[in-house]
This record gives structure tokens, C-alpha cells and sequence, in this order.
């Protein structure tokens, strides 16, 4: 079974992480297994320099797991042209679903997170974001489906509903 997805989108200081670690408990609430994947523009250093395991990726290891007594982290190099549909099926297989933060190429599940005071343009104008709802503090007016900031529980069911997932 194909794990489900959705995408959280939209301009910089929009909103999209309060949104998302607001929304994380909700779905938690209803016996779902909840991963999330943040996209970054830049290469990430998550390992200090001289520590064993940056040693080890500096001599060469393609992938490298930080174990400890209650946690496990986990350092890998992938494909460039990985998708997020391939990264979701490859390390969240055990999971319900999966919030991306950011992602706004990729296809699949999109809703923006779009405040108008951030004065920026917003990604549901343009088709080729192909946003399917919107999650924002103004009246848009727009033929697309539209959440308020605070109506978790039902941005909560439209998500379970578009990626037929069901809940306990």
C-alpha cells in the first residue's frame, strides 16, 4: 500500500510550520501515525566536524545511523532527482500519512498557506502549482476550497477524506 501524503505550501513567513505543528496532534488525536519531510533549499550538516559519524561520511559511507538508547538518526545520501513520492514510499512506509512542508513542483496533495500581509504573490494564481485548498486569514473569493487558521478539525477531514484514509 502506497503511503498517503499531503504538501503544506506557500511563500516564506507564511505560516506553513506554525500550521503544520498545530495540525501534527490533531491527526495524532484520531490514531494516526504522523512523518513529515521539510524541504530546504540548502545541503543540510546535521553532524559536527570531527565526530566519529562525520568521520565516517568524510570517509565515504553513503549512509550512517546515529543509534542511541531512544532515538535513532539517520544520515544518507540520495539520487538528486528523488521525488517526493519516492522519499515518502521509501522511509515512511509504516506511517498513515506524511505533511511535506514546502515541495510546491512536485505533484500530489497541495494545500498554500497564504497570508495576505506578507504582501508576496500567492501559488494558487498560477496552475502549475495545481494548489487544491487554502489555508489563510483573509476572504479569497476563489473557487477553491478555504480554511481559516483555526478550523483544524475540518482541514483535518478534508485531508482524511482527499487521501481516503480513515481514522479511529
Amino acid at each position: 500500500m502506497k503511503v498517503k501524503y499531503v504538501s503544506f505550501v506557500g511563500r516564506s513567513n507564511s505560516g506553513k510550520t506554525t500550521l503544520i505543528t498545530r495540525l501534527i496532534p490533531v491527526l495524532r488525536s484520531r490514531n494516526l501515525k504522523i512523518g513529515t519531510i521539510k524541504h530546504t533549499h540548502h545541503n543540510a550538516e546535521f553532524d559536527k566536524v570531527g565526530k566519529d559519524s562525520w568521520r565516517h561520511r568524510q570517509a565515504g559511507s553513503e549512509q550512517v545511523v546515529l543509534h542511541s538508547q531512544n532515538q535513532l538518526v539517520l544520515y544518507t545520501d540520495h539520487p538528486p532527482a528523488q521525488s517526493l513520492s519516492e522519499s515518502v514510499d521509501r522511509w515512511f512506509s509504516e506511517f498513515d500519512l506524511v505533511i511535506s512542508e514546502g515541495f510546491k513542483n512536485e505533484a500530489g496533495l497541495k494545500i498554500e498557506v497564504y497570508r495576505e500581509s506578507t504582501g508576496k504573490k500567492p501559488l494558487f494564481r498560477d496552475p502549475e502549482y495545481d494548489i487544491q485548498a487554502i489555508v489563510s486569514d483573509s476572504d479569497l473569493g476563489v473557487p477553491i476550497t478555504v480554511f481559516d487558521f483555526e478550523e483544524l478539525d475540518a482541514l483535518c477531514d478534508w485531508i482524511l477524506e482527499k487521501t481516503e484514509i480513515s481514522s479511529d
